[in-house]
């Protein structure tokens, strides 16, 4: 709304230029004030005509206001103004005096210059000369002196001064050597120049000098004319000397290092402080002596420092001084420039060769403490420096070699976080099974707590297990922070975050902790609690904990293309096998535990011999016991599981006739029969041919009953099995029956199907019927009573 007026005002500004001027117009100097006064009066009202007039009025004192404003505005400025032209014209009239007086003292001194000049004409040239002769006389005795002084400067190992001197005078030696007295004293300079030449030789040989040294020696000598091609030669076998003395003591630092980590720092204070005696005479740096007079390992950032102000320096002083002395000289050119190159590639190329390997004994020697903060600023730094190099000398890779040094220290890391991993699984099973093996506390009620301290440690081991596998992915991913120079390159990415983090470290683990419950169904020792505790961690780790990790380790090293890796399903499809073998091998174990009560106590007993039945034996009770247990200890970690309805007559079944229907859980027209009217092995072939094949060891289900299901079919078929082979009298066979319907009554709760236990119970009747001497089943009312009483 704002926009329109201010538009309106401008159009009509920008457009009264192009109007045509009218009386009307007040503000145009054609404005007729009659006119405009009877049009105004004619087209108003008187309203209109009021306001109209206080407008004007309004206006009007508004112009007079400005008016006024703007001539006290300009009386202050013709104030000011007529104060300074007062003031400049009483100070132009003293001016005008001293004006004056200049002008007469300029003439004086211009005559006088003029008078001076003119006498001492005569004398200027001669003046002149004298001064050129006395120059000469100078240089002269320069010359004359100059050998005695090269003299001097080799006397005072001042070689700078003297190469200096004798490269000033050089050109004028050579230009006047036809003379015989400069000569002479050519002669004597060359001399001295040998002198000088031999004497930077000798310093150049020495071993315990730097670097700069070492290039100040080979620059002076190059200035007294040396053959380059020469020098080249001495200038990188002097330096090499001395760069191999830091690569000494960079690796006794290292190795003291190393020995300090495997000795645990307890027993070499002696031979470090003989190591600091050996370094001091070496390289008299008193920083690195007194670093190896420690008994702790120097710290990993220090000993990268330590490698830059020493070796990395000298030979990046060394590079740039060859590359200033053999590679930019105008002598130097073509075919000698490139071979002089070509050396200095191959001479630096050994060098660090050396230095990488010294840097990699340190780093194999840092010591894992899960925070690699400090390792990975020190592989930077190396990484960083090792560039920097690379740069200075063009057509060389020492930048990928410390990118494979880098590469090695995190897989370095990642194996030894896989170990730890392995280790703190190992440790976490082995308190497991300690804590499973140690006496149980029991409630107030004299029941076990079990429910509660399987899912404390089942809690505590998948918690655990998780924890760790965070805790080193987060700890690794200090190798892939952006501020370090070798994170952000792709090569170092793809192969350690993908390859050794992931692959090498979390899936290797995963599969590592497959394998390892693979082998415990293998073992025959193993406790089964924990066998089911086991088979429960497979199943949550297949459910979510692998998925959330491996998404956690996906999301931390920023993986967005997964093509090559490992895939999720592989993993918890192994798990989830894995739980299935251990739940498997539980329900054998536990079978087979009960099944050897069994059959011991079918083998034991003298069915032949035995009197009447009065009670359920003693066994079967026991076994109810040790059902109930393994249902509390099951029930503990698993859900329940589906179960069919209980049949209505399936607890008072009659033995009248051992061949009732199976399929339809009722009744047949078998039943009118007793033992004495139907030969019992038709009737068991009959029952088979009716009922459905049970297979005893089929895999099980991660449910309680499917649980309980396994374990009682075991127990069930080595009982029938037993029963089988054994010979039963009268009795005999009636306390089975009785035995049989104890079982029926308890068990049914504990199976998922209710028709499988009727099948192997009836089963066991029969056979043992079938291995009577004289069949003949008790009335079910009585069975019924023995089982009550028990």
């Amino acid at each position: 709304m704002q926009k329109r007026p201010r538009r309106t005002e401008l159009l009509h500004f920008y457009n009264e230029g192009m109007k045509e001027e009218t009386p009307y117009d007040i503000n145009s100097k054609h404005f007729n004030c009659d006119m405009y006064v009877q049009k105004t009066i004619k087209e108003s009202s008187l309203k209109q005509l009021l306001e109209h007039e206080s407008e004007l009025v309004s206006e009007i004192q508004s112009l007079d206001s400005d008016c006024q404003t703007l001539v006290y505005d300009h009386y202050d400025k013709f104030i000011a103004a007529a104060d300074i032209v007062r003031k400049m014209k009483e100070g132009s009239v003293s001016m005008e005096a001293q004006i004056t007086r200049l002008q007469e003292n300029m003439g004086r001194i211009t005559a006088s210059s003029t008078s001076i000049t003119s006498a001492l004409q005569e004398r200027r040239g001669h003046l002149s000369r004298l001064l050129g002769v006395h120059g000469t006389l100078k240089k002269l005795e320069f010359l004359f002196h100059l050998p005695q002084k090269i003299d001097e400067c080799i006397a005072e190992k001042n070689f700078s001064e003297g190469v200096r001197s004798y490269v000033e005078t050089a050109e004028v030696l050579h230009r006047y050597r036809h003379m015989p007295s400069f000569d002479a004293i050519h002669c004597d300079c060359e001399a001295a120049v040998g002198r000088l030449n031999a004497a930077l030789k000798e310093q150049l040989a020495l071993k315990e000098g730097s670097a700069r040294h070492l290039t100040e020696c080979v620059d002076l000598l190059l200035q007294l004319g040396e053959p380059a091609a020469g020098l080249c030669d001495d200038f990188l076998s002097h330096a090499r000397t001395k760069l191999e003395d830091d690569l000494a003591t960079l690796t006794r630092l290292a190795e003291a290092a190393a020995e300090v980590e495997q000795d645990g720092g307890t027993s070499h204070e002696t031979e470090a402080g003989e190591g600091a005696e050996e370094v001091k005479e070496v390289s008299q740096e008193e920083l690195i002596v007194s670093v190896l007079g420690k008994t702790v390992p120097m710290d990993i950032l220090e000993f990268v420092d330590i490698c830059h102000e020493t070796f990395v320096g000298n030979l990046w002083l060394v590079i740039s001084s060859y590359k200033e002395m053999f590679l930019r000289s105008p002598d130097e050119g073509g075919r000698s420039s490139t071979l002089a190159l070509e050396k200095l590639r191959t001479f630096v190329a050994g060098l660090v060769d050396q230095y990488v390997a010294v840097v990699g004994v340190r780093v194999a020697a840092e010591p894992d403490t899960a925070h690699y903060a400090p390792l990975t600023t020190a592989l930077d730094k190396f990484h960083r420096r090792l560039h920097a190099i690379t740069q200075l000398l063009p057509n060389t890779s020492f930048g990928d070699t410390a990118l494979g040094l880098v590469i090695e220290a995190g897989q370095a890391r990642c194996s030894s976080s896989l170990a730890a991993l392995k280790v703190g699984l190992a440790t976490n099973l082995g308190d497991v099974r300690h804590a499973l093996a140690a006496p149980r506390h029991l409630t107030q009620d004299g029941t076990e707590s079990t429910h509660r301290q399987l899912n404390e440690h089942l809690t505590r081991l998948v918690a655990a297990t998780a924890a760790s596998i965070k805790e080193r992915v987060t700890a690794l991913q200090a190798f892939t922070q952006p501020k370090h120079t070798f994170a952000v390159k792709a090569e170092f990415r793809h192969q350690f975050c993908r390859e050794l983090v992931r692959e090498g470290v979390v899936v290797a683990f995963f599969l590592h902790l497959t394998d390892m419950m693979m082998e415990f169904c293998h073992k025959k020792d193993k406790d089964p609690v924990l066998l089911l505790l086991l088979s429960r961690m497979c199943l949550d780790l297949h459910t979510s904990t692998v998925h959330y990790l491996l998404s956690h380790c996906d999301e931390q090293l920023q993986l967005e293309d997964k093509s090559g890796l490992t895939s999720l399903h592989t993993i918890t499809d192994g798990m989830k096998e894995a739980g299935q073998r251990l739940l498997n091998h539980y329900v054998h174990t536990q079978g087979a535990a009960i099944s050897q009560m069994l059959r011991r106590s079918v083998e034991l007993k003298d069915w032949l011999g035995c009197g009447e039945p009065r009670s359920v034996r003693r066994v079967m009770r026991t076994v109810l016991e040790e059902i109930s247990t393994i249902d509390t200890q099951v029930g503990a970690l698993y859900e329940e599981g589906s179960h069919r309805d209980r049949s209505s007559d399936s607890s008072r079944r009659t033995y009248h006739s051992v061949s009732a229907s199976r399929g339809a859980g009722g009744r047949s027209a078998w039943s009118s029969y007793t033992p004495s009217q139907l030969d019992n092995s038709l009737v068991a072939n009959l029952n088979k041919l009716w009922s459905e094949r049970i297979e005893i060891f089929a895999p099980v289900e991660f449910t309680r009953l499917s649980i309980l299901t396994g374990i009682v079919k075991i127990s069930l078929k080595t009982l029938l099995e037993s029963v089988r082979l054994r010979t039963f009298s009268r009795f005999g066979l009636q306390q089975v029956q009785v035995d049989a319907h104890y079982l029926r009554t308890y068990l049914w709760s504990y199976v998922a199907d209710e028709h499988v236990l009727n099948v192997l119970l009836d089963e066991v009747v029969t056979s043992a019927s079938v291995r009577c001497c004289e069949p003949e089943l008790m009335e079910q009312r009585v069975v019924e009573f023995i089982c009550d009483q028990s």
